[in-house]
This record gives C-alpha cells, sequence and structure tokens, in this order.
C-alpha cells in the first residue's frame, strides 16, 4: 500500500495526509481487526478509511489531530460494515474447500480468548466502545469523540458492555465446571 501513497498533482493538503496516515495504517488496521473480527474486512476496512480520508483532506486542520481524525473516519467505515452484514446473506463455505486456506488471525484470536468471545457477542456500538477503550486505550471522551456520542452515553454502553461480558462470561465457567 505504500507505494499507492504518492499523489499525482502534488497538492500539499493530500500529500500531508498521506504522509500522516502511513505512520498510522498498521495501527488501524488492528483496530478494524478487532471491530469487525476478519482480515480480510479489516484491510478493506482500512483502505476505505484512507480512502475517505484522502478525499476529505482540506477538511484535516490541525496535523496534531490526525490520529483521532483518522479513527473517526475509521469508525465509521466499520460501522458501516456491521451495518451491511445485516444486510447481505453470508452462505457458509463447505470445510472440504477452505481446509487449505489459512485461517484469519483476528478470528484465531476472537475465538481462543475467553475476553474476546465475550466481546464478540456483543452488539456493535458496544464493541466498538470496548475496543476503543481498552484496546486503543482512549479516555472516554476521546472515545466520544470518535464515534460522535455524548460522554455520558459512552459510559452507559461500557458499563452495558462489561455487565453483559461478565455474565456471559460467569455463564461460560459455570458451564465447565459442571461434568
Amino acid at each position: 500500500m505504500e507505494a499507492a501513497l504518492v499523489t499525482r498533482d502534488g497538492d500539499a493538503a493530500t500529500d500531508r495526509i498521506l504522509r500522516l496516515a502511513e505512520a498510522e495504517l498498521d495501527r488501524a488496521y488492528r483496530l478494524a481487526g478487532l471491530i469487525l473480527g476478519d482480515a480480510h474486512e479489516a484491510q478493506d476496512a482500512t483502505q476505505d478509511a484512507l480512502l475517505r480520508a484522502w478525499r476529505s483532506a482540506a477538511s484535516l486542520r490541525d496535523p496534531a489531530g490526525f490520529q483521532a481524525w483518522f479513527d473517526k473516519i475509521l469508525v465509521n467505515v466499520c460501522r458501516d460494515r456491521l451495518r451491511e452484514r445485516g444486510k447481505v446473506r453470508l452462505l457458509a463455505i463447505d470445510d472440504a474447500v477452505s481446509v487449505g486456506a489459512p485461517r484469519d488471525p483476528f478470528r484465531d484470536v476472537l475465538d481462543r480468548d475467553e475476553v474476546f468471545r465475550a466481546m464478540a457477542t456483543l452488539d456493535d456500538d458496544l464493541r466498538i466502545v470496548i475496543v476503543l477503550h481498552y484496546w486503543a486505550d482512549l479516555t472516554l471522551e476521546a472515545v466520544a469523540a470518535r464515534v460522535g456520542w455524548p460522554v455520558g452515553t459512552v459510559k452507559s454502553r461500557l458499563n452495558r458492555a462489561l455487565t453483559t461480558m461478565r455474565g456471559r462470561m460467569d455463564a461460560a465457567a459455570v458451564a465447565e465446571d459442571r461434568p
């Protein structure tokens, strides 16, 4: 993707966005992967977010705020993709066909880790808040800025997400203890 970060017209705002984005693409990919739970979708979402950022380069006033600005674009792209999942019907491919296919690294982590399994059962908005606050290590105010909600909404959704996850993890622990 790095070779594609060159502009023909040399527009200063566009060049600035692309230089700033190069340092953020790996982080953005991991963030999208945790939100979407799929490596291919994370790649597409990161590329879509970069394209949206490039198209709206003039709207970034302060380069110091690039990460927050780009995160907001990326989160919106991920939310759009999550909404589309409800509209698109996915058909399972026969396991025999996919035997040679490499495993999705995000799916592997999500399937193995108890916390990620509990997180995967949350609705999209709750999962986004958890990922932004705990994985991206953002304050509640920063999460609110990225998702466009009031801080009180972020707090209540974070509380609901944690309560739901604790309940699911407790239920899983009880189920494991049963013979």
